[in-house]
């Protein structure tokens, strides 16, 4: 508990101390977001503000291989990898992140030329753990190929949906601490110490910099950021330990799918939405969930903290998942479906009466 303490605590302190210097950076290279068409803020707002992120989450896993060398992940651990080499693995893949991201921030890249380079990187952190013998037994044990396919397609899928859940002030660095602080708490629970860690230093970075970037912000992750976030919380998710010893295994998949439900949530919701109006699919637009709060009569504040909540609550259902039956379990999982439901009707039928 010591060290994910100093993990949360230090990361957020860093990225308060770095998000300044790399705002006025932004403002330098003209690294900013202007208003007009979708976008609703009034001013150019300094882009950068994901690389401070990035770069006090990876301080922090450094001085966690410094200061703690022996921790590791525990015997129960679905993917054994060495501390070092988890290391490498979430920094290497995050780091591959930061360059796409920069270069989507800066030059606006193309959907399918963002998905290939998504894809580029997923591929990558799938040969790593491959390399280092990991089993990928999260989605499809004993079936190693589809099982790292499968793997792939995840990363990418996290990787956009968070990409897609950064359109609005304090959306995407909130959802990361809610998401990394269940992702801590279901593998302290379990023993595995070293993605409790890495969860920690992520969600201390998400909020230190959610004190910059909650409604009104003052400086924006970008992609840089919303890339990276969404990459490390997918790779988190696969090497995460779910359930105890014994159980049904294949039922470890619904807790990160709960941990992440809003964002997962969003994309599908805003897919349907630009498919029954055949409208691009891969086109920027305000119909996302926050968009389509606040067109019901939300505030931007309100419309925030509600999915925060949201978020949270699913949250509570993945934490319980391992302590019910296997019958138990999947019956909770169809609830939180009911509630995902209920909740996209609420949305759609405030939107017809307004």
């Amino acid at each position: 508990m010591i060290e994910v303490l100093f993990a949360f605590l230090f990361s957020g302190a860093m990225t308060v101390l770095f998000t300044p210097i790399f705002k006025k950076l932004a403002l330098k290279v003209d690294m900013v977001d202007h208003p007009g068409d979708r976008k609703k803020h009034y001013a150019a707002t300094p882009l950068l503000g994901g690389l401070g992120i990035f770069l006090s989450f990876s301080l922090v896993i450094l001085l966690g291989v410094l200061i703690w060398p022996e921790l590791s992940e525990g015997a129960i651990a679905d993917t054994p990898l060495e501390w070092i080499s988890l290391v490498q693995m979430v920094l290497g893949g995050g780091l591959i992140m930061i360059f796409v991201g920069m270069l989507d921030d800066k030059i606006e890249l193309n959907p399918v030329m963002k998905l290939l380079l998504h894809s580029f990187a997923a591929f990558l952190v799938g040969l790593f753990f491959i390399w280092r013998g990991a089993q990928l037994s999260l989605f499809m044990e004993g079936l190693p190929l589809l099982s790292a396919i499968i793997t792939i397609l995840w990363l990418v899928g996290i990787t956009n949906s968070m990409n897609l859940l950064d359109h609005s002030d304090g959306l995407a660095a909130g959802i990361g601490v809610i998401a990394s602080f269940f992702f801590a708490i279901i593998n302290l629970m379990n023993g595995n110490y070293a993605v409790g860690y890495i969860c920690a230093a992520l969600g201390g970075a998400c909020a230190g910099f959610l004190l910059f970037n909650f409604h009104p912000a003052t400086v924006f992750m970008g992609d840089t950021g919303s890339n990276f976030i969404g990459f490390t919380l997918g790779i988190i998710a696969v090497l995460g330990v779910y359930t105890p010893e014994g159980s049904i295994r294949q039922l470890a998949v619904l807790s990160p799918i709960l941990i992440l439900a809003v964002p997962i949530l969003d994309t599908i919701l805003v897919s349907i939405y630009r498919l029954r109006r055949r409208a691009p699919l891969f086109a920027a637009d305000r119909n996302h969930l926050a968009h389509r709060l606040i067109r019901i009569g939300v505030s931007p504040r309100e419309a925030i903290i509600l999915l925060y909540i949201l978020s949270g609550l699913f949250g509570i259902l993945a934490l319980l998942l391992p302590t019910l039956k296997p019958s138990q379990a999947v019956l909770v999982f169809l609830i939180a479906l009911g509630v995902s439901f209920i909740f996209a009707f609420f949305i759609r039928n405030g939107e017809r009466i307004r």
